[in-house]
């Protein structure tokens, strides 16, 4: 069994941690920053990405807006954040009150609360990222157990290699590579770690959870539906009878209980392989491709052991392009934040799209560095896999299948990005939309 990581009771009390305080923005300033950094997430889809609504929004370069406002208020206000509309609404960009707010998020600073709570209620009500207090324990306990969140290495790590390096065998490309190819590749390389090689071409199990996502996208009018009792109803199917060499065949031996609620944390690692992960490998497929030296870098790295630049340039792709823009909290109490009291019920917000890219006070926040990930000290600046108590329990895993479907198709394949043009070496863009992303490919 792991041992579950309690919330840090050290880093609470201002002003140690986080004494820079909290700027009080105009109205105006608010609907700047709810109309930039809130709203452009609610539009792309906070569960499942709307192809139009990403084209849209590339197209006027929504977060360069989000990061030039943001960044005005930073040096207007300076230290960790600024309230918004009377105190209703915290956003954090200082690097003391981020940690405060995500180390505490179990207890003090819960996520089931606000619009993505109430979307992502419609399929996984009783998931861990929807828990606190001592349901979110149980539940964290079974998700690190299953997913070996504090080994090094998952027990299954070299079945799931095999399954990738198979998968990516199976695409059979000839002259092009784009999205719909990348995600039926993750369909299938899903099914088969969380369920075993004969689910493998369960399609409608991945489709009902794609359909309630979309539909949790809504926010409102949402109720139980046919798609969500067969989804369930099939992972229960799954549950008695489990290929041991799945996610699934892990969960008897995994500490849980009635508390733990099982079915509901399965969703989650369902979304997570299958779109999350997809979107990120793409991207950084594209990152890679359109420098040479990066290709060249990697390719050198492919015929060692290590994919320490590879894993880099993959955790880089997920900063530069978080597929969660933002993350939302919600004081379960009255708390001090940052040398002030803060309301229960107030909304804490941290725009990943924003921290990520402030050029202001990370180095080459716009350029691809690799080499920012060889330190395994946490920084809590950057939540593409979150950090503190609620960090991604299955981060190790995402490493092990993003790193491995790279490495795996850049051996197989010469990959040239076609679709956007990137510059070599220089500024990236703040969007980069997976879903219009083309590649030319040649076997090799």
């Amino acid at each position: 069994m792991t041992a579950i990581r309690e919330p840090d009771q050290r880093t609470a009390s201002p002003p140690e941690a986080g004494g820079g305080g909290l700027g009080n923005a105009s109205v105006s300033e608010s609907l700047t920053v709810v109309g930039t950094g809130v709203l452009p997430a609610l539009v792309r889809g906070l569960f499942s990405p709307r192809p139009k609504a990403m084209k849209l929004l590339t197209d006027r370069n929504a977060d360069e807006r989000t990061v030039t406002e943001l960044g005005k208020l930073r040096r207007k206000y300076g230290g960790d954040g600024v309230k918004l509309l009377g105190g209703r609404l915290v956003v954090l960009w200082g690097e003391p009150a981020i940690r405060q707010v995500l180390d505490e998020s179990a207890d003090a600073y819960a996520g089931n609360a606000g619009a993505k709570a109430k979307g992502m209620a419609h399929f996984q009500p009783d998931a861990l990222t929807m828990s606190y207090g001592e349901e979110w324990r149980e539940r964290r306990r079974f998700n690190e157990s299953v997913l070996a969140a504090r080994e090094r290495v998952h027990p299954l790590a070299e079945k799931f290699v095999a399954i990738v390096a198979d998968e990516v065998g199976r695409l059979g490309l000839v002259d092009r590579l784009a999205w719909p190819e990348w995600e039926r590749l993750f369909d299938h390389i899903t099914l088969r770690v969380i369920f075993g090689d004969e689910a493998r071409e369960d399609q409608e199990l991945t489709a009902r959870l794609e359909r309630l996502m979309g539909e949790g996208n809504r926010l409102v009018g949402l109720s139980p539906n046919d798609d969500y009792y067969e989804l369930y109803g099939t992972l229960e199917r799954y549950l008695q009878d489990p290929a041991p060499d799945s996610l699934i065949g892990q969960i008897a031996e995994a500490p849980h209980s009635d508390t733990t609620r099982v079915l509901q944390q399965i969703p989650h690692w369902m979304f997570a392989t299958r779109d999350t992960l997809a979107a990120n490998t793409f991207r950084a497929m594209a990152v890679i491709a359109a420098d040479d030296a990066v290709t060249r870098r990697v390719q050198e790295e492919l015929d060692g052991d290590e994919l320490t630049y590879l894993e880099g340039c993959f955790q880089e792709a997920m900063r530069l392009w978080p597929t969660t823009p933002l993350l939302a909290r919600e004081t379960k109490r009255e708390v001090t934040l940052s040398g002030e009291t803060i309301d229960e019920g107030t909304q804490i917000l941290i725009l990943n799209v924003f921290n990520h890219r402030d050029a202001d006070h990370v180095e080459d926040a716009n350029r691809l560095v690799p080499e920012r990930w060889k330190d395994d000290e946490p920084d809590y600046r950057f939540n593409h896999l979150s950090n503190g108590t609620q960090d991604c329990p299955g981060g190790p895993l995402v490493l092990l299948l993003g790193t491995a479907a790279l490495a795996e198709v850049l051996k197989r394949y010469q990959v040239t990005l076609e679709s956007p043009r990137l510059p070599a070496g220089g500024d990236l863009p703040y969007m980069l939309n997976f879903f219009e992303t083309r590649f030319s490919v040649k076997p090799r």
